[in-house]
């Protein structure tokens, strides 16, 4: 126990020096320290709130201007939407209401079979929709059209095979076999399907849709991917000629630095190369549409000069059945200038009637357009000799479309082949100096005027060549320039001339350069970007045509109407006037949604802006309302308030009325 005692002492002991060399503070000094750490933490928070106070408060005061700023909007947005919306919710409803009321009621007055009626109505819809789900998870549609696909295929193979036989034992009758077999199905049909062929022909837009706006759409479609190939092309001549001017200023080789300077990828290679093939295939497709044009110019031309002449006027003189679907109990009516109200004569025994010309009509355009013309082998047998060749007939070279343009083209070219006829590189780039006409001499006379004119700077280079291929253009209009000083009837004679020939002519002339083409590295050179022109002239030609045929009636009033028609189309055939006016039609046709736009400074532009719309505008703006405006309104109002303060006054100082002393009170009676 003792032992224990002196261990506890031993322990406490030690526990005491342990204390004094840890020096612990008193507690009265640990308190006063306490409280002035208390205090300074006291002074310091009240110091930093105040900084803090003053830092922040212009944020608060601007935050709260925001916020009051934000809610003032809202409240309004709230009076302007969410309560109107309220009330046109409960209007809304309240009309919803009175209708279901009276589609109750209305259904309860219905007689039995009305109700069948509608559910055997709703019964066909609920069919409907549930046959069009089953036809697309079925997949007829597609299927279908693969099947037709390959009938179609498999009929134009025996075709073929059957045209391949016939031409083995000749050739000549291979070649009409197809136009004979044109022919038969054409009077067969006609044979057994009379109404249908009579219906297609004049009580449809068959005849317009295939021979003229079809052909314009796609003139317009091949238009612009024309352009845009063209553009492609000259984007990369100039690339090439930026990296051909360092090299030649450097005096090296301009092909080698094209091989250093530009690495060509196998992916380079075969985007030219399918831009090759896509340029050529509408490099054809443009010969095409610019041959169609001429042999729709030259038929055109020809009905119509040949309209003018008495004899054949009173022949080719139809009479037009109405084209209307809706109206078809119209009386026919005469057209042309030859059509009088007299009695018939011998010659109306050999007038065409309106309707077997239209299915004529009809019958020469599918011809035209749509019949197939296969590629085969033939032979042929020489004369004096037994030996036989193969020969490899293309069928570009005996569709219809070619066969009538050979035919007619070289009217055209005989027509306007003279010394006004020139080309445009021959007059510009005066390398016809063996041309000794007096035209040529005079171009190149009046060329070296202009050329001191432009050296003294009294004009522009592109003034010059402007006015140059103006008065070039305008020489194949000196045979049509007499008409103009003729009377009206000679006149149209040159307006058919000038609308339809020379341009017939130009394009054939085209046409030729561009068959001339043999490489694909001219597809960039002047004959193509003629081409174009030309083809944007025929739309401009199709647009002017409809709307002159629109406004005819007025015309037929105007004096010198024809005169004035003849300096239009004078004016239209001309390079720069063609492409203005189809880059306005083009921008027309862009903004309302009928062709792609690429122009990007049009693109913020809307349909509001077209000219179309702008025009329908000022009409409308034009025309008389029977809606008074607000300023009228306000003006009755108050003059009714005024008459009724008047009133009162009279009638409280007891002094009758203008109308009570005549004994009649103021309702009138």
């Amino acid at each position: 126990m003792n032992l224990l005692a002196s261990i506890i002492e031993v322990w406490v002991g030690m526990i005491y020096d342990f204390l004094e060399i840890l020096d612990l503070p008193a507690r009265q000094e640990y308190v006063s320290a306490a409280a002035s750490a208390f205090r300074d933490f006291k002074v310091a928070s009240s110091s930093s709130w105040h900084l803090a106070y003053l830092t922040f408060r212009p944020l608060v005061i601007l935050l709260g201007i925001l916020s009051h700023q934000v809610a003032a909007i809202l409240r309004v947005i709230a009076q302007h939407s969410v309560a109107h919306g309220w009330v046109a919710a409960k209007e809304g409803y309240f009309q919803l209401k009175t209708a279901t009321i009276w589609f109750v009621n209305f259904q309860r007055e219905l007689p039995t079979s009305a109700k069948y009626a509608e559910l055997g109505a709703v019964g066909i819809l609920i069919a409907l929709w549930l046959l069009r789900r089953h036809v697309r998870n079925r997949r007829y549609v597609e299927r279908t059209t693969a099947w037709y696909r390959e009938k179609k295929r498999r009929a134009l193979r025996r075709y073929r095979r059957m045209v391949e036989k016939v031409a083995k034992t000749s050739l000549l009758l291979a070649l009409t076999l197809p136009h004979l077999l044109y022919i038969m199905a054409a009077l067969l049909a006609k044979r057994m399907i009379p109404s249908v062929v009579t219906y297609l022909a004049t009580r449809t837009y068959l005849n317009a849709i295939l021979s003229f706006w079809h052909p314009l759409y796609l003139t317009i479609l091949a238009i612009s991917r024309l352009s845009n190939h063209l553009n492609l092309y000259e984007q990369v001549d100039t690339a090439e000629g930026e990296t051909e001017l360092p090299s030649k200023l450097s005096g090296r080789n301009p092909e080698k630095a094209g091989r250093r300077g530009r690495l060509v990828t196998p992916s380079m290679l075969k985007k030219q190369q399918k831009q090759k093939t896509e340029m050529k295939a509408l490099r054809s497709e443009v010969e095409d549409l610019l041959k169609y044009w001429v042999v729709y110019a030259l038929l055109l031309a020809l009905f119509r000069a040949l309209l003018l002449l008495p004899i054949f006027g009173r022949i080719l003189n139809v009479t037009a059945m109405t084209t209307s679907v809706i109206d078809s109990t119209a009386q026919p009516a005469k057209i042309g200038r030859w059509s009088t109200g007299r009695k018939a004569g011998l010659l109306d025994k050999f007038r065409l009637s309106g309707r077997f010309a239209e299915e004529l009509r009809l019958a020469f355009f599918v011809w035209l357009r749509l019949m197939p013309v296969p590629s085969f082998s033939g032979s042929e047998v020489s004369e004096g000799k037994r030996s036989e060749k193969i020969v490899e007939v293309e069928p570009n070279k005996h569709r219809p479309l070619d066969i009538s343009y050979d035919f007619l083209s070289p009217i055209t070219i005989s027509a306007m082949n003279s010394s006004a006829f020139l080309t445009k590189t021959e007059s510009f780039s005066g390398s016809n100096n063996d041309n000794n006409s007096y035209f040529a001499i005079g171009i190149r006379k009046f060329r070296s005027i202009l050329d001191l004119a432009v050296m003294l700077r009294l004009c522009s280079k592109n003034a010059q060549d402007w006015i140059i291929s103006t008065v070039v253009e305008s020489s194949s209009l000196v045979p049509a320039a007499v008409t103009l000083v003729m009377p009206s009837y000679f006149t149209s004679y040159g307006v058919i001339y000038v609308s339809l020939i020379v341009p017939a002519g130009y394009s054939s002339r085209s046409c030729a350069a561009i068959t001339r083409q043999k490489t694909s590295a001219e597809l960039d050179s002047l004959p193509l970007d003629d081409s174009r022109r030309y083809l944007q002239f025929w739309v401009v030609h199709a647009m002017i045509s409809v709307f002159l045929d629109f406004i005819s009636p007025l015309l037929s009033w105007v004096p010198f109407s024809t005169h004035m028609t003849w300096l239009l189309w004078a004016y239209v055939q001309l390079e720069h006037p063609t492409r203005k006016l189809y880059s306005f039609l083009e921008k027309e046709l862009a903004l309302l949604g009928l062709v792609s736009s690429k122009d990007n400074q049009n693109a913020s532009e809307t349909l509001e802006d077209s000219a179309v719309v702008r025009s329908f505008r000022k009409i409308m703006s034009a025309l008389p309302s029977n809606v008074e405006s607000k300023s009228d309104q306000q003006a009755l109002a108050e003059e009714s308030e005024v008459n009724a303060s008047t009133h009162k006054i009279v009638e409280g100082s007891g002094v009758p009325s203008e109308g009570k002393r005549n004994g009649v009170n103021d309702s009138g009676q």
